[in-house]
């Protein structure tokens, strides 16, 4: 018998982990966090590291690493992910680390120990586990992700961690076609359940017209971004569609994570497009070059992306009074975030300082995650037997995609704690 334990995302959307027991072996999938309105994390349930043969990392968003440090204060467990992975999630540790060290169970020796386990695994690569398996397959979510393959006690499962059927400028979308389709379990997200996403063609499209638009009146252009993934994405799409009359800038963790993704052409889509992109962009090294930065017209993309800090606020402040400027939001605005309360509100704020903004607002749907449609003909891949556990989604739109597929063995996880059996 193999049960599987979900134990963060189950009827939330974050703090993603997993854990997968046989007989011979126990595989913890990911173990991210949330975090409160305070900003404190919420951590996934609790595992004993020493009973743990092998963690998987899927890729370095914190919702699914956040947590990971803190299984190494005495233990050892090998951690499997791309190489890629593992740097940009130290990058992502340290900075958790400087921003909320106080709530999180680990330092930096703790960071070091996690990272000194890492065994560099390539896409369709597999591992060999004490009599069973693991492969590692695109996931198309962001640079370096992995879905991960497992044969364990003769069942085979499949992890998504994130994913991404379609293609972008960015990455090729998720290997679903090295997966059999008769397998017996698919753990899989369903962030975004609830709706389809427009056609890539058409987003670029209205983003380069607003971009365009903005600069030919005279003004400049903010666009606050996740710092993995979503800025090289937009990177990409500027460069490819010509605009270069103007700075691009990059501030914030996200010029680092740009040179750390820079090393391995192997996960990009467009190695040539990419290299071109980071020639025509200038990094923001500091306060001083943030100011000259601002005195022509220029595209800023900066962390954070819904605003909760982060240079993306001190460019705000100086370009948002400017009806001629444009603040662009391409990510997802949590309900009770600075972002959302900028595109219902036109109201920003932040350390109890209210920021007013007259710049044009406009919000584009830049998802790295499948959308209704996607999901629906990703779990239709597989076989009337395959048993299809959904995580990391909000019940209400689980339960909306388990109604556009009846007939199906799917099993909506409506609280963490829950566990399967196969």
């Amino acid at each position: 018998m193999v049960t599987v334990e979900v134990l963060g995302g189950g009827g939330e959307v974050g703090r993603m982990a997993i854990l997968v027991r046989g007989s011979r072996n126990t595989v913890l999938l990911d173990y991210g966090v949330n975090f409160d309105e305070e900003g404190r994390p919420i951590f996934p349930l609790h595992v004993r590291p020493r009973d743990l043969t092998a963690v998987v990392l899927s890729h370095a968003h914190l919702d699914h690493c956040g947590a990971l440090p803190g299984l190494y204060v005495s233990s050892s467990p090998p951690l499997y992910t791309t190489p890629l992975t593992a740097e940009l999630a130290e990058l992502m540790f340290r900075d958790a680390v400087k921003l909320s060290g106080y709530y999180l169970p680990y330092e930096e020796e703790e960071i070091r120990n996690a990272l000194r386990q890492a065994k560099p695994v390539n896409f369709n690569e597999a591992v060999e586990l004490n009599g069973d398996s693991l492969m590692f397959l695109n996931a198309g979510h962001v640079p370096g992700s992995v879905m991960t393959l497992m044969s364990i006690d003769g069942y085979r499962i499949l992890f998504t961690g994130d994913f991404n059927l379609a293609s972008s400028n960015l990455l090729d979308g998720a290997d679903l076609y090295n997966v059999p389709r008769d397998i017996d379990l698919v753990i899989m997200e369903a962030t975004y359940a609830g709706g389809t996403h427009p056609p890539r063609e058409r987003l670029e499209e209205e983003f380069i017209k607003a971009v365009k638009e903005t600069l030919e009146e005279g003004g400049s252009v903010l666009i606050p971004s996740f710092t993995i993934g979503r800025t090289q994405e937009l990177l990409l799409t500027l460069i490819k569609h010509d605009v270069t009359e103007v700075p691009i800038y990059v501030d914030g963790l996200a010029r680092v994570a740009n040179r750390v993704i820079s090393k391995y052409p192997q996960f990009l889509r467009d190695p040539n497009l990419y290299a071109k992109a980071m020639t025509y962009s200038t990094e923001i090294m500091g306060n001083y070059f943030r100011r000259n930065a601002l005195r022509d017209q220029a595209v800023i993309i900066t962390p954070a992306g819904m605003l909760k800090g982060g240079a993306a606020v001190y460019y705000l402040k100086r370009l948002g009074g400017d009806r001629r400027n444009a603040v662009i939001l391409p990510s997802y605005q949590a309900p009770d975030s600075p972002g959302y309360d900028l595109l219902t509100k036109g109201v920003v704020r932040v350390d109890n300082e209210e920021i007013r903004v007259n710049a044009k607002v406009y919000w584009f749907d830049f998802s790295a995650h499948s959308g209704l449609e996607e999901l629906v003909n990703f779990i239709r891949y597989f076989s009337e037997g395959t048993n299809i556990l959904i995580v990391h989604s909000s019940p209400r739109n689980a339960l909306r995609l388990s109604e556009h597929l009846e007939g199906r063995n799917i099993h909506v996880t409506l609280t963490t704690g829950e566990a399967f059996e196969l």
